[in-house]
């Protein structure tokens, strides 16, 4: 397969990728755009330049949805400087992850890639990415979320709705999202074949959502950067693409691929609720404990199971790294679901005290509402990649 210079996409759109060509390219990195006129040439540059220190073969493959301000034009103008530089221009046809693809589609790389192109993602952080897959990574993400991460000039709510987002996409699809400290990242790389001959089809502008749900990795690795402020133009981020995610959220709860770690977080959900129960009609009702000791213990009991499980079983293939690393994330869980413990205490003595409900009734009224979600809730903070 051989990219020209220039290229013009006219509707539909691509979503398989090939094998990468047999006289290929080490890198293809995609930058997607829309209306980026102001910064898509200090990218370009500052991009060749990282490139250029790698010393790998690479193209820079704009693909630009027929901005009104003729993005792909300027972008075309530089392929006279840089000649690693090309152009595709998609007409009838938008959206930031498909036209992903859609470069990704039409690259000779070995390894993929993907960054925005408004200039926020900074360029000189492409060196690490690319060493961690000459090191045996499957793919490289840039997160914000790491340690030595983070976001220049964000406004609160925008780190409400991100945060939001992410907690959503924990609770569908906890084992896609527990994947990465940073899943709404535009800025990875990956092994080419990871993807090849897969059929992607997402929805929004969440491309790594896509790849983490259908494809599977084994080995991730996670570079820390800092979110650059915008140099030219505005944010495209609006309300609609908060939606268009909660639809591709969704629609790759389905997918079968992602079926198995469901099934896995539900079996261990109902073996915990239903040992807390037993532990607790044996303390209360047979041994005739106290309501509150006995609904603690009985709920202990029930987050160990948890732990022991989730450990074990449904994260297995997510091992921890040493010692410590397994005691901070079953720390973490123990804290999270100790929470959720004393607000069903609380509630089920409010039941009890104030209303008048039998003990049992309470109790078990009390565990069906509190527990369910703090089971799902509690391995965001224990099965991650998020300790550095």
């Amino acid at each position: 397969m051989t990219l020209e210079q220039f290229i013009e996409v006219k509707g539909g759109r691509s979503r398989t990728i090939p094998p990468a060509p047999v006289s290929s390219l080490d890198v293809s990195l995609i930058i997607p755009t829309f209306n980026e006129a102001g910064n898509i040439e200090t990218l370009l540059r500052k991009l060749q330049s990282s490139f250029l220190e790698t010393g790998v073969s690479f193209e820079l493959v704009v693909v630009d949805d027929d901005s009104p301000d003729r993005t792909w034009k300027i972008a075309l103008e530089l392929t006279k400087v840089i000649p690693e530089l090309r152009v595709i221009r998609r007409k009838h046809v938008s959206g930031l992850a498909t036209a992903v693809i859609c470069g990704w589609s039409l690259s000779q790389g070995k390894i993929l890639g993907v960054i925005d192109g408004d200039g926020q993602h900074p360029a000189d952080v492409v060196p690490q990415l690319l060493k961690s897959l000459h090191n045996g990574a499957e793919i490289a993400v840039a997160s914000r979320n790491l340690m030595q991460g983070g976001v220049s000039e964000w406004p609160t709510i925008r780190r409400v709705l991100s945060g939001g987002a992410q907690a959503l996409g924990q609770l569908l699809l906890p084992g896609t999202i527990g994947k990465v400290t940073d899943p709404m990242s535009g800025y990875f790389f990956l092994q080419r074949e990871i993807v090849a001959n897969t059929d992607l089809d997402p929805v929004g502008y969440k491309i790594l959502l896509e790849v983490l749900a259908r494809c599977e990795i084994e080995n991730l690795v996670e570079v820390p950067y800092t979110f650059q402020k915008r140099e030219s133009g505005h944010s495209k981020v609006a309300f609609k693409h908060y939606l268009g995610y909660l639809r591709h959220l969704l629609r790759l709860r389905i997918h079968p691929l992602r079926s198995q770690a469901m099934l896995r977080y539900l079996i261990v959900t109902a073996s915990a609720l239903l040992l807390d129960a037993f532990v607790f009609v044996a303390l209360f009702e047979i041994q005739g404990w106290n309501l509150t000791r006995s609904a603690a213990i009985a709920g202990e009991a029930g987050i160990l199971l948890t732990i022991l499980l989730h450990d074990l079983w449904t994260f297995a293939g997510r091992p921890a790294r040493n010692s410590l690393d397994r005691f901070r994330r079953l720390l973490g869980v123990q804290i999270a679901l100790g929470g959720l413990l004393f607000m069903r205490l609380a509630l089920t003595n409010a039941l009890v005290n104030w209303l008048q409900i039998d003990p049992l009734v309470a109790f078990i009224f009390a565990l069906t509402i509190v527990m369910p979600g703090g089971h799902l809730l509690g391995s965001r903070f224990s099965w991650r990649r998020n300790w550095n």
